[in-house]
């Protein structure tokens, strides 16, 4: 991982637009502007707008922010050239239609084709994008059934039935947390009644996975990421030392599909703040996450941490702060060759909402 001045490579954008979709959901916006990380004496005055018996929770929160924040310096992009040159592609679902941009060296191209016979839901695409699978909806009670949806042969199935998994009354239901690289093995997870699968989509079978996590001392797991390779998998939970909940310990644990173990990765206190988005590197070597502190009305602060993974100790020691700042509602995201991180930065003179029907801007792409 690179600090500091980002060099002008072709690879900073030649990464799939794909990758940028957890980013930025729907949209990609790839802007350069000056970017300065909050320090522990700048917070916004529109983040410290807490009410006057807050005042010590606030300085709580002031004090509780790094006493320093690495310096990053910034780049523009380089430009999309050469013949016959792709930069990026975003692919992605929009209702009733699949659609693919292009940013190549003539430009951007669009291209729609028409998904009208597959059911509509929270959709994952395989890892080649030639299948997808819908988590659908069903009324407010249950989640509907899992569908594989075959893009070159239009074959549309019912996972459900055709695999014979099991069905559950949460709304939430199954849904799809990762795709192993070859294609055919998907990991499903049903936070709500704390079911954990492995699917295997070449043979038809399904293993349920015990995560060895007492939910009696602890919360239901969250927050899954599985690892490029497909060897195993993270999830965050927290543990109670007490009945007040300021104690409360958010920890980040490794699940090894082959051994069929979970290692605890890091331990963080509830009042340190609480742990947001987790990133594999494609190595399987480190793990970028979110550390979230203080909130809307105290003032807000993320920072961007890296983890050495095969150094981690649950005491926090292998770990590192690559930026702080409000990142917004971002996921961060590893290029393919593991020496840049994508992540969203939110400005903050733009205002949360432009109307009150409006949803809040989303903020800018970036790269570290």
């Amino acid at each position: 991982m690179k600090m500091g001045k980002n060099q002008s490579k072709r690879s900073i954008w030649q990464l799939p637009f794909h990758l940028y979709i957890p980013l930025c959901m729907m949209g990609v916006g790839l802007f350069s502007a000056g970017c300065q990380p909050i320090l522990n004496d700048e917070i916004p005055p529109s983040r410290m707008d807490a009410r006057p018996e807050d005042a010590r929770q606030t300085e709580q929160f002031r004090n509780a922010l790094p006493p320093s924040v690495p310096e990053v310096a910034w780049s523009e992009p380089p430009p999309c050239e050469g013949p016959e040159t792709t930069c990026a592609r975003l692919l992605y679902r929009a209702d009733t239609e699949l659609r693919e941009l292009i940013w190549s060296d003539t430009g951007i191209t669009r291209e729609t084709r028409s998904l009208a016979d597959v059911p509509s839901g929270l959709t994952s695409f395989s890892p080649d994008f030639t299948r997808l699978v819908v988590q659908t909806p069903q009324g407010h009670t249950a989640g509907g059934p899992l569908f594989l949806y075959d893009l070159e042969t239009a074959q549309l199935l019912n996972l459900n039935d055709y695999m014979g998994l099991p069905t559950y009354t949460s709304i939430s239901a199954l849904r799809v947390a990762g795709w192993h690289p070859d294609g055919q093995q998907v990991l499903l997870v049903n936070e709500d009644d704390e079911v954990f699968i492995w699917l295997d989509l070449a043979d038809g079978s399904f293993q349920s996975l015990a995560l060895g996590i007492d939910t009696g001392q602890m919360a239901p797991p969250r927050q899954f990421e599985l690892a490029a390779d497909g060897s195993g998998f993270t999830f965050v939970s927290h543990s109670r030392d007490t009945t007040n909940d300021n104690d409360q310990a958010l920890n980040l644990y490794w699940y090894d599909l082959e051994t069929e173990q979970s290692q605890l990765l890091l331990t963080v206190p509830a009042a340190q703040g609480r742990l947001g988005a987790t990133a594999i590197a494609p190595n399987g070597e480190q793990l970028a996450y979110l550390l979230i502190r203080g909130d809307r009305k105290m003032g807000r602060s993320e920072e961007l941490y890296l983890l050495d993974w095969p150094t981690a100790q649950s005491d926090s020691a292998s770990r590192r702060l690559l930026l702080a700042g409000n990142l917004g509602p971002t996921q961060p995201v590893w290029s393919p060759d593991g020496t840049q991180i994508a992540f969203i930065r939110r400005n903050l003179t733009e205002p949360r909402r432009a109307a009150p029907d409006q949803p809040p801007p989303l903020g800018d792409v970036w790269t570290l």
